[in-house]
């Protein structure tokens, strides 16, 4: 949910080190070039694995952060990767025992409470997902502010409270939120009938993603349902040099016609 993971959004990863290691490494089939006694050994595997992820190969990645565990069995941050694997796999259940594990071993681990709540948020518990981003919210040191309210903002919005979404939105709608606190939020306010303001935000989130055709595409339908039509026009050519053979393509193009 800081990543879009943090979810929903990006996500902060905290490297704990040698001073997480068990005293004993377990016996593990370690893979080339990775030393047992290596105290940055599972750092490696971490990396190795987020790596992994960021390719979409969540097997391999979660097979690397097993086997880091494996060397640092009290390591929260790795709890926290594996989580943060499984729920974009689609393993929201998983995802929420290895965050539970995570703050198990540190209770104050904000980034594994916010991850908590999308897992929450995608197994339809809604109030425990509140709870816990509004806990992250509550901790002075976290980093990550604008990532969290857009998180919350999406589950309000996902359950229909609009003037709730709106306010989290807008706090996440900051140079250093996520892209999508702005599109979501143009969304909001299309529903909350202020086209101007949803305009804006539209115009916001194409400043930060031009490559992003859903974004443009929304904007023109805003613009076209003003009466628009040669400006609309535009969006939806570019929809359609952005991704030809799309959905939103074929639709932009009936818009054209």
């Amino acid at each position: 949910m800081r990543s879009p993971l943090r979810c929903f959004s990006r996500v902060a990863v905290l490297l704990v080190l040698a001073a997480c290691a068990s005293s004993k490494p377990a016996r593990t089939d370690l893979p080339p070039g990775i030393d047992p006694n290596d105290p940055l050994a599972a750092t490696k595997l971490m990396q190795q694995g987020q790596a992994q992820v960021a390719e979409g190969k969540f097997p391999d990645g979660l097979a690397k952060f097993k086997v880091a565990l494996s060397l640092q069995p009290k390591n929260p941050t790795i709890y926290n990767l594996m989580g943060m694997a499984e729920l974009q796999a689609g393993e929201p259940a998983k995802a929420l025992e290895a965050f539970n594990n995570a703050l198990i071993l540190a209770p104050q681990y904000s980034d594994a409470r916010n991850n908590r709540g999308a897992a929450y948020v995608q197994l339809g518990q809604y109030s425990m997902a509140e709870a816990d981003f509004l806990a992250v919210l509550g901790d002075p040191t976290e980093a990550n502010r604008a990532g969290v309210f857009f998180n919350l903002g999406s589950l309000y919005f996902s359950r229909g409270n609009l003037a709730a979404a709106e306010e989290n939105l807008r706090r996440a709608a900051v140079p250093n939120g996520p892209v999508e606190a702005y599109f979501m939020l143009g969304q909001v306010e299309e529903r909350l009938g202020q086209p101007a303001r949803a305009e804006t935000a539209y115009r916001d989130a194409a400043a930060r993603a031009p490559e992003r055709a859903d974004i443009a595409f929304a904007l023109g339908k805003l613009l076209e349902a003003q009466g628009r039509k040669d400006e609309a026009a535009v969006l939806f050519r570019r929809v359609i040099a952005l991704t030809p053979n799309s959905v939103q393509a074929r639709q932009a193009r009936a818009y054209l016609e």
